[in-house]
Order: C-alpha cells, then sequence, then structure tokens
C-alpha cells in the first residue's frame, strides 16, 4: 500500500495515523531555473585540470529515437531527443566504471493525444567489461528529473493518465551499447535503451515507457 498520494494543490503525507498537509504550489518556472543551477555546478565540478590529471574526462552527444508504449500501455508512442553528456571515471583505480551526467531533451508524439516534451537532468553508471582498442561494449543504468509539459493533456475520461498534472517528472533508464574508436581521442557511440517516465508525486499515472535507439560521439 503506498503512503504517499499528491493532488495538483497539496500533497497529504500519511504517517503512523496522522496526516500532514503542506502545500507544493511551485511555479513551473522555479523548476527551470533549479535544473539551469545544477547544470552549471556539474559544470564548475568538471574542471579543465581534473581533465588533464585524469585524461579520461570526456564531452560527447547522442540524438535518438523510440517507440512505446513498451510495457504498461496499448497506446502508440513515438520519441525523438537530444542528450548532451560528461563523462568521467568513477574512481580512478575503478577501470571499468565511469559516471555520466547528461542533459535530456525528449519530445513525445502520442497518438491521438496531445504531444508533450521533457527536459530534465540525469545521472548514470556505466559498466564496461570489454575494453580493446577498437573501443569498448558497456551496460549502463540510470535516471532523474526534470519539467514535463503534460499538465492535464494526457488525461482521457476517468483512466488513470499517462502522466500526472505536477510538471514535474522523474525517469529511470537501463542499456547496452558500444564506444567504437575512430581517431585518438574521438569515439562513436551507439547504444539501445530502455526508458520509464512518471511522476513522483501522482501515483494514479501510468507512466511512459520506450524503446530507443541512440547514435552520437564521445570526444
Amino acid at each position: 500500500m503506498r503512503s504517499l498520494a499528491i493532488s495538483y494543490d497539496e500533497f497529504i503525507v500519511t504517517y503512523g495515523g496522522q496526516v500532514k498537509k503542506n502545500c507544493v504550489e511551485v511555479p513551473y518556472k522555479t523548476y527551470w531555473v533549479c535544473a539551469l543551477l545544477l547544470f552549471m555546478l556539474i559544470g564548475s565540478i568538471v574542471s579543465p585540470s581534473y581533465g588533464e590529471e585524469e585524461e579520461k574526462a570526456k564531452w560527447g552527444f547522442s540524438i535518438f529515437g523510440g517507440t512505446g508504449d513498451a510495457v504498461l500501455s496499448k497506446i502508440d508512442t513515438r520519441v525523438y531527443g537530444f542528450i548532451p553528456r560528461v563523462t568521467l571515471p568513477l574512481r580512478k583505480d575503478w577501470k571499468m566504471w565511469d559516471v555520466e551526467f547528461e542533459g535530456n531533451f525528449f519530445y513525445y508524439d502520442i497518438h491521438k493525444m496531445p504531444n508533450v516534451y521533457f527536459l530534465g537532468l540525469g545521472t548514470n553508471l556505466v559498466f564496461k567489461p570489454i575494453q580493446e582498442r577498437w573501443g569498448s561494449l558497456f551496460l549502463l543504468i540510470g535516471g532523474g528529473l526534470g519539467y514535463d509539459s503534460a499538465g492535464k493533456k494526457l488525461y482521457r475520461g476517468s483512466t488513470p493518465p499517462l502522466l500526472g498534472d505536477q510538471h514535474f517528472a522523474g525517469f529511470g533508464t537501463g542499456g547496452f551499447g558500444v564506444l567504437f574508436n575512430i581517431r585518438q581521442g574521438m569515439a562513436v557511440r551507439a547504444e539501445y535503451r530502455f526508458y520509464h517516465i512518471s511522476e513522483p508525486f501522482d501515483t494514479s499515472d501510468r507512466g511512459l515507457n520506450t524503446h530507443t535507439v541512440l547514435f552520437g560521439f564521445s570526444f
């Protein structure tokens, strides 16, 4: 049984039989400002001197396309997006592990329903069990938070909505891929990811689920 249920105007937390009400009416512009500040903070941490010391800090980007809804719904969905990223070694002596910080710009084309976009930031943990001169194979798991434009647009009758009306969504992802070196310090990146996106403060929404294929570069 879930103990957290949140509406548009307030959320009610039930614990030990006590009920507390708190206002959560936060303008969506606040999420934009928070996301920008977080991105600036990450950029300040990833300094050029760090990259020179480790010689492994890498920048990159990917574009992707996908289809769904993959698991929970029969609604036809297409998704397109752009992901800029920075990749850092998790630890200096852990050669097979990296951590990635990504920007997430997703556009959902939903059959017979209004289209939705998502802007957010995410973090991935990357495991590279196979590393050769030509490149590497990797596994990936991650998640993040951001702003979605759904509002009440994805409500249909009395059925649970695909996304809630809070304009604040979280996502989880997992997948695998390959980095293929094309020259010194540059690699082509191709991968598959499964994405689930839903609103953590709206327990009634089903979420959007998609299978995606990404293509990009790392340098």
